[in-house]
């Protein structure tokens, strides 16, 4: 949604492929033949429309045009059903919206490419022209860059040219009025400040228009009367912006062969003169006409056409979290947990999306609660079940729920795959200290007066992570995966497999080779990474509900996020208590194990930053 959503990398490679648009657009005449771009302007623009309406045109696409203005659209329809409805009637949409919140809702939502053509927080499409425009103009391109930006700080287009600087790794000295309404948010200068770290690149506030200016090699102005802002502003507004405004004498404190850029419209008079903007220094028009160029080549990326090669695709065992089917504060009902489910299989139909194949795991210690806890209740009336049966129930459930979600959601975008729940056991070893020693947490929290009721029945209850008190059950270490090798001759023939709920079910192979279910449960990350090792799974991925594996996580002051550890590393500080047990230590556990096995890669990150972790840009990398 913002610039620094595509790594650098990727910028480069649209760039590189817009520059070859410009120049042999009849490479590219039959690209788009058979897709459909749909545009949603809540705010006009005639640059935008014209640019993807040609654009497509161009390529042997078609484009529709949508005002959603005066349309049901964040009214009577959400966003959010809007994203799932057009994901079965078009192929990539583009959206110049109000709130950068609704821009999110429908992407989330799409299982299809949402390009954000514009929100009342970033800007990209126009970062992207941009950047193509001084290639052309400065000979060495992006690198040793020096950019001025006067005027508006808090505005959309500030955000992301603060933000492409951070990225690519050229400076960015911005200079505008201060106060309440005109500085930057505070959000958008630690997120650069974090891309900087990363990439070299510097964003500087400057008091004075004469400080940003000095010695650079592009001064950029914005309208200082964005959307939204009442005409009635404008004398003010005026008075406050006057002393940032880019005239031909302000210019002379930059380099003599300055480029001056304006995303127009422009307003000769307030944000530049006509001088300026008319004068030998200005591309605006190249940089306008660098829209269409830009525009063509990010469709291509996110279509994968046009010479744009998909990612090699890896076999990915995906082992979900309890938030993928339940979050902190909901009951538990199946309406509660399929709006869940289908927030999850959205994510995972990227994975899809990008080549990989997909082997899913999911937790159950909340459902497995429920059942056993349904089971006690009824017990006078009706048998009650032992805790292994409850477990089956629970993993049934959850698989049937998350294999229709993900075949509904992959019906949307035309995958063919076929999604198999495979009710799984796991084999335990009944001499496992575990059954001596219970530890594994089920079920719903409880207070500490709740906690002592239940001890007093014969429970075992322990404080979990912090959130409260839990019942805790056997937890051996899993050592087989019975139903593993049909797991992996289906994941080899294409489908798609939802299996090993909760760890699995925990079984004993007796003597004689026959299986035997006992009262345990099995942690969904430790069998998950023995279930990647069997079916050859090129990557773990355990996803939960914080972005990364943290140290002195509960201390806000001290915790540090944990990047990326070797197998030794993450050996040394999982057996000095770094993660908790109740919640990252078994998580931790697991990326060693699957990594010691297979000498590939495990991630720990959350349900939504997948996409990201997979670039290496967020999450704990654990690596040989």
């Amino acid at each position: 949604m913002k610039i620094s959503d595509l790594t650098k990398e990727e910028v480069l490679a649209v760039l590189a492929k817009a520059a070859d648009l410009k120049a042999h657009p009849e490479k590219y005449a039959h690209a788009m033949e058979h897709k459909t771009l749909l545009m949603l302007f809540e705010k006009p623009s005639l640059r935008t429309r014209v640019s993807f309406e040609t654009g497509m045109t161009q390529m042997g696409g078609h484009a529709i045009f949508y005002s959603i203005k005066d349309s049901p659209l964040g009214v009577k329809e959400s966003f959010e059903d809007t994203g799932k409805v057009l994901s079965r009637f078009v192929n990539i949409i583009m959206a110049r919206v109000n709130k950068r919140t609704d821009v999110r809702q429908l992407a989330d939502a799409s299982s299809i490419p949402v390009i954000n053509a514009l929100d009342d927080f970033a800007h990209p499409l126009q970062m992207l022209a941009d950047m193509l425009a001084i290639q052309e103009h400065r000979k060495e391109g992006l690198k040793g860059l020096k950019m001025a930006y006067c005027g508006d700080l808090r505005n959309n287009v500030t955000y992301d040219l603060m933000r492409a600087a951070a990225l690519m790794g050229y400076e960015i000295r911005v200079a505008g009025p201060k106060g309440p309404e005109y500085d930057i948010e505070e959000e958008v200068l630690k997120e650069c400040e974090e891309l900087c770290k990363v990439s070299g690149g510097k964003v500087l506030v400057k008091d004075t228009a004469k400080e940003a200016v000095e010695g650079v090699d592009v001064v950029y102005a914005d309208s200082w009367m964005s959307y939204g802002i009442p005409k009635d502003k404008l004398e003010e507004r005026v008075k406050k912006f006057m002393p940032f405004q880019i005239t031909e004498e302000l210019l002379t404190f930059a380099k003599p062969d300055v480029i001056f850029m304006n995303c127009l419209p422009a307003a000769r008079g307030y944000e530049q003169t006509a001088g300026v903007v008319d004068g030998p220094h200005s591309i605006v028009f190249d940089e306008a006409e660098n829209r269409i160029h830009t525009c063509k080549a990010l469709m291509l990326f996110l279509l994968n056409l046009g010479g744009f090669e998909a990612p090699q695709g890896k076999r990915l065992l995906v082992a979900l979290g309890g938030n993928a089917l339940l979050q902190r504060g909901e009951k538990g009902t199946f309406e509660e947990a399929k709006a869940n489910a289908h927030k999850t299989c959205v994510q995972l139909a990227k994975l899809l999306d990008q080549g990989h194949e997909l082997v899913v795991t999911h937790g159950n210690g909340p459902q497995v609660g429920a059942i056993k806890l349904q089971n006690q209740m009824a017990a006078p009336t009706v048998v009650d079940m032992p805790l292994h049966v409850c477990g089956a129930e629970s993993q049934g459930y959850l698989g049937y729920l998350m294999q229709q979600e993900l075949q509904n959601v992959l019906l949307t975008t035309g995958h063919k795959k076929t999604v198999v729940g495979v009710v799984t056991q796991t084999v335990v070893d009944i001499n496992d200290p575990a059954f001596k020693n219970p530890t594994k947490p089920i079920g719903q929290f409880y207070t500490a007066e709740k906690a002592e009721e239940l001890r007093k029945q014969g429970k075992t209850v322990v404080e979990d992570s912090g959130r409260g008190y839990r019942i805790v059950v056997p937890s051996p270490k899993p050592q087989e995966i019975v139903e593993g090798p049909a797991i992996k001759t289906l994941v080899d023939n294409g489908c798609v497999v939802v299996s090993t709920g909760g760890g699995g079910i925990p079984v004993v192979r007796e003597p004689n080779g026959e299986l035997r279910g006992v009262e345990a449960v099995i942690d969904k990350d430790l069998g998950a990474a023995v279930l990647g090792t069997l079916t050859q799974a090129d990557m773990l991925i355990i996803l939960t509900d914080v972005d990364s594996a943290y140290l002195n996580f509960r201390d806000p002051e001290k915790r540090k996020r944990v990047a990326r550890m070797t197998l030794a590393e993450a050996e040394q500080l999982s057996e000095a208590g770094e993660f908790a047990k109740g919640s990252m230590g078994p998580k931790v556990r697991a990326g060693i194990n699957f990594v010691r096995a297979t000498g590939k890669v495990a991630i720990i990150t959350a349900l939504d930053k997948v996409m990201e972790a997979l670039k290496g840009e967020v999450g704990t990398m654990i690596v040989p």
